[in-house]
């Protein structure tokens, strides 16, 4: 850490740190170049095909690799110079694009192009990503860690909305191959923005075998039930309370069309900005697990608000709806989730977060389609919410822990 900050209260407080400084630039460059990534191969498979199988096959295509690699990538993140992890995976990114990018230019690229790319995409990713994480406690103080996943939320929303808007007006304008091309370039800058950023190796030299510190981290995570309460609530969230499958055909329903479909798409990213600004003018505050409860317990409400309304406009609000509460619950749980796991360790703790996170949606996405087909639409989010409110309503009566005041703070780590 390369400053201390003069104004901690500040709702950028994380910012004044050099290091979190170049990390957040990093992670812009690297989110937009990820959106860009999945719209445009969207778009082209779609367009090379015509086939909705095909282009729900490129979404498996991403899942599967991040569900498998990502524990691989904890065990890694611990034992090497996290900073030189990110930078790699980064490079890799960046040639994979850039390769298709020639492709796209020279009117060479084939379906199997898209799908190889994709998931060698996400293989390296998420065996980037649990470094990405685990680093963010060693770059600014405890007592700014709330600030600083809480940016990292809002700069991850962000991109969620302006990176596909802007995949869009490319490939509208300048065609694929350059929005590959440019994808590339962002992929090369964030490895160049991260320069300079400290990194221990914080476990080296290990004589442990890469199984059993992947078992340690396992270990780990089973001794602190915290992390499996917390963990269990984000999944009933992205798992029973999926919904984001279903928005074309709410969008249909309501007479919206596409233009419909994509305002009710792009509305949880506007919300989850809302809940970030909300979280971070808080700072570091009490009753965290509370906070992650009532968050998705809210998610739960707007739920079924968005299943039962009648209006478009209606329907629009929940759906931002779902964005906000989804940050409210997010950054206080991921927070405690980092500040009591050790350095050490955290790396290995953060895959197992990721792998639940990155395969909770394709399975709510198969529960809540499987659902809507039997019962329709509605009923089947009514149905996920409900679900999701008993299961937030059991974690919470069952594990007291989560009521702490001062879970996850800086007079309270061992929880």
């Amino acid at each position: 850490m390369s400053q201390t900050p003069s104004a901690k209260s500040n709702v950028f407080s994380a910012l004044a740190y050099g290091d979190f400084r170049r990390f957040a630039s990093s992670l812009l460059l690297t989110s937009m170049g990820v959106q860009l990534l999945q719209t445009a191969v969207l778009w082209q498979v779609y367009e090379l095909t015509g086939s909705a199988l095909l282009l729900g096959l490129s979404g498996l295509a991403r899942a599967a690799p991040h569900m498998v690699l990502s524990l691989v990538g904890g065990v890694i993140a611990d034992r090497l110079n996290r900073v030189r992890l990110i930078q790699a995976g980064q490079v890799a990114n960046a040639v994979l694009v850039l390769t298709l990018a020639v492709l796209a230019l020279t009117g060479a690229v084939e379906v199997w192009h898209l799908y190889v790319i994709t998931f060698l995409n996400s293989a390296f990713t998420a065996v980037s990503q649990p470094a990405r994480t685990a680093l963010i406690p060693s770059l600014v103080p405890q007592e700014n860690l709330v600030n600083a996943v809480a940016l990292n939320a809002t700069i991850g929303q962000t991109s969620q909305i302006i990176g596909p808007a802007l995949a869009g007006v490319a490939i509208a304008t300048v065609g694929l191959g350059f929005v590959y091309l440019l994808n590339g370039l962002l992929y090369l800058a964030a490895m160049a923005a991260i320069i300079g950023v400290v990194s221990s190796s914080v476990s080296s030299q290990t004589p442990e075998s890469p199984w059993r510190s992947f078992m340690q981290g396992m270990i780990f995570v089973r001794s602190k039930p915290v992390i499996v309460s917390l963990l269990l609530l984000d999944l009933g969230a992205t798992g029973l309370g999926s919904y984001r499958a279903l928005l074309p055909i709410f969008a249909e329903m309501l007479g919206a069309g596409a233009a419909g479909y994509g305002l009710l798409s792009a509305a949880p990213g506007i919300g989850s900005l809302l809940g970030a600004g909300i979280m971070l003018s808080l700072g570091d505050m009490k009753y965290k697990g509370l906070y992650t409860i009532f968050g998705v317990l809210a998610y739960s409400g707007a739920l079924a608000i968005l299943a039962l309304s009648p209006w478009f406009l209606l329907t629009l609000v929940a759906a931002s709806l779902l964005g906000t509460t989804n940050s409210i619950q997010m950054i206080p749980r991921n927070s405690v989730i980092l500040a009591i796991s050790p350095d050490s360790l955290r790396g290995r703790v953060e895959a197992f977060r990721s792998m639940m996170a990155g395969g909770g949606p394709p399975l709510g996405y198969t529960l809540s389609g499987g659902l809507a087909a039997v019962l329709g639409p509605p009923l089947a989010v009514v149905i996920g919410a409900v679900a999701c409110a008993v299961l937030v309503a059991v974690v919470s009566i069952t594990r007291p822990e989560l009521r702490d005041p001062h879970l996850g703070s800086t007079t309270n780590t061992k929880t």
